[in-house]
């Protein structure tokens, strides 16, 4: 049975309760998944914002070459990934294997980006120069929909992590499986570069998974107002599907 990644570690929900992820095109079950709960979301904001502080201090240098990494070694697992991909989406191999390397080609973008990322000097109107300083936002709130479950993953997690942000991951509920396993590949490009662990997306809750990851958007305020946790549990109660 697959497993939610929070804080680096495989996690069962704190509820025990599990959910199918099924073929669409046979109705076999592909896997089960945890039904994640309020409590397990919690779980993995607290665990983004205590990677943050590391996370956020490497060189932007260095989390580049974390994502170029995580890319190399996912197109290395094309065929295991979009297998995986094709069993819970229904998507034709051919398009399974596209949207893995398109996700390749997003970590390679924003690995590739790192060398733009520095301080610049600009000219303000009262004639002195204003030092422009590039800094993370903190904890971001990731929610992917089913469709094109890896590379729009890849659309949030590439320059939120190259940002210096930690992530909270929740993938679709009918295509979990993908993202948890890209995730924990990126996870491990982060220990082998001296990284901490990180929460990002994994597990299932209900449609709603975590991991373990950094990302981008929810600043830290949102977190320490509850904003993430509402809105994620907004999605683990239904509200968001017609969104997604």
């Amino acid at each position: 049975m697959a497993k939610m990644l929070i804080a680096g570690e495989p996690a069962d929900s704190e509820s025990g309760q599990t959910t199918e992820v099924r073929n669409p095109a046979t109705g076999e079950v592909v896997d089960n998944v945890p039904k994640g709960t309020i409590t397990d979301i919690r779980r993995a904001i607290d665990a983004a914002k205590g990677a943050l502080k590391k996370w956020s201090a490497m060189a932007p240098s260095k989390r580049g070459a974390v994502l170029l990494a995580a890319g190399h070694t996912i197109l290395q697992q094309e065929k295991e990934l979009a297998t995986l991909l094709t069993k819970e989406q229904g998507k034709p191999m051919r398009e399974s294997i596209l949207e893995i390397r398109r996700f390749v080609h997003t970590l390679d973008h924003y690995g590739g980006m790192a060398k733009t990322m520095r301080t610049s000097a600009v000219m303000l109107d009262t004639g002195r120069h204003g030092i422009v300083l590039r800094k993370p936002l903190g904890v971001c709130g990731s929610i992917v929909p089913w469709n094109f479950p890896v590379s729009l993953m890849g659309n949030k997690l590439g320059p939120a992590l190259l940002a210096g942000n930690t992530v909270v991951v929740k993938p679709a509920g009918t295509t979990p499986l993908t993202d948890l396993r890209t995730c924990e590949v990126i996870d491990k490009a982060i220990q082998d570069a001296g990284g901490e662990r990180f929460s990002g997306p994994r597990g299932l809750i209900r449609c709603l998974i975590f991991c373990q990851l950094p990302h981008s958007k929810c600043c830290v305020e949102c977190v320490e107002q509850g904003c993430l946790a509402q809105r994620l549990e907004e999605a683990v109660n239904g509200s968001l599907r017609d969104q997604m």
